[in-house]
């Protein structure tokens, strides 16, 4: 090529075929491997396959020749660039100039992607040794207003902070510049950069508003839905005549700690019961010392069944709550549902099984064979 580069090599036609390459150089460069020839088609080179007239696609043929005579690239069959209709021999192209070809189209290195980034700071800048490294490396913590350099200097003062008695989210606070949700689900992070089987950081404790009866309770029945649980708490329906109401937020009902004092808070309704015989009553069950029924009663979602399924690795006495989930499904079976991107739960994935017998044989199905959902709003209690 001259010194001067044509102007038609900046066009967006030939430009969208160098792009391509490029994108392939990357993608291999990120697998290790070396680049495969590329076959050209509608699908690789649309500007030229796709082109309304003979003439445009001869015009991008030659130009692509001009390309190969360079040494940029190399076309297999062997002079099918000589050909005027050379395109339709279903031409290979394989690229033997790469760094010629990133400085045509303005990349001349692959960005690295996050994790890439991540885990060169940590073998980089990490004060520990390469096994916590390649462990550290596994936990990708990307900030957009940080480099990567940055946050891993902060995790080497993890260390002294050992000692001290502080919550994961404190920690976090205090290492990464006030953000205290930045170590969450990263305890096997923690753990690694202090040599511990565990981290010693406990989790925020699990709050719970909890209604005891005043005639003391005979099951227990966690709800999904803080509304729900408000109306459940003021109704007089007799189908919540003995049973403590508990209002478990999400998926944080489900969690390990909630069954212990530490990884619990508990919040008392004034509507309710106040001797203390019921609330040391309450705590026995909750902590593991009593024995009574449980059930659960969300949404009726992919959601709602995963939140029940989670729960009952907590209490696996745990079911789903007829006396609410009966109303919802007849409501769905008569059509009363909504579709999932109605209420932007199109990223729900079914589940095949709760572990719970009544919601698998009586839910489940439903659910698939409708694609609809219910909402537990639907209901006052």
């Amino acid at each position: 090529m001259s010194e001067r580069a044509p102007l038609w090599l900046q066009g967006a036609d030939i430009q969208q075929l160098l792009n391509l390459l490029v994108d392939r150089l990357d993608s291999a460069d990120q697998r290790g491997t070396r680049a495969q020839s590329v076959a050209l088609g509608a699908k690789t080179w649309p500007a030229l396959y796709d082109a309304p007239f003979e003439s445009a696609k001869e015009t991008l043929w030659e130009h692509l020749g001009e390309i190969v005579r360079w040494g940029w690239l190399a076309v297999k069959p062997d002079g099918v660039t000589k050909l005027r209709s050379g395109y339709d021999r279903d031409p290979r192209v394989t690229v033997l100039d790469e760094a010629a070809l990133r400085a045509a189209v303005g990349r001349p290195e692959r960005v690295r992607s996050a994790s890439e980034r991540w885990r060169e700071a940590v073998f980089a800048g990490l004060a520990a040794s390469e096994e916590v490294k390649r462990q550290v490396g596994e936990f990708c913590i990307d900030m957009p207003d940080r480099t990567v350099d940055e946050v891993v200097a902060r995790l080497n003062e993890l260390p002294a902070l050992r000692n001290k008695s502080l919550l994961l989210r404190e920690v976090s606070a205090q290492l990464f510049w006030g953000m205290s949700k930045v170590l969450d689900k990263r305890q096997a992070l923690v753990a690694a950069l202090l040599g511990l089987d565990d981290c010693p950081f406990p989790e925020s404790p699990v709050q719970l508003q909890v209604y005891l009866p005043s005639a003391g309770f005979r099951g227990v029945l966690f709800i999904e839905n803080l509304m729900t649980y408000d109306r459940a708490v003021r109704s007089t329906s007799p189908e919540f005549d003995g049973l403590a109401l508990v209002y478990a937020s999400g998926f944080m009902g489900s969690a390990q700690r909630l069954r212990t004092p530490d990884g619990c808070s508990l919040f008392f309704s004034d509507r309710g019961g106040n001797a203390r015989d019921l609330r040391d009553g309450f705590k026995a069950w909750l902590f593991g010392k009593g024995a009574q029924p449980a059930y659960f009663w969300g949404d009726l979602d992919w959601s709602g069944l995963r939140i029940l399924a989670a729960m009952r690795s907590s209490f696996p006495e745990l079911t789903a709550w007829q006396p609410g989930y009966g109303p919802m499904l007849l409501a769905l079976l008569a059509g009363q549902g909504h579709s999932p991107e109605a209420a932007e739960k199109q990223g729900q994935k079914a589940i095949a099984s709760t572990g719970c017998p009544y919601a698998d044989d009586q839910l489940v199905p439903p659910l698939r064979q409708t694609g609809r959902f219910v909402d537990q709003e639907l209901f006052r209690p």
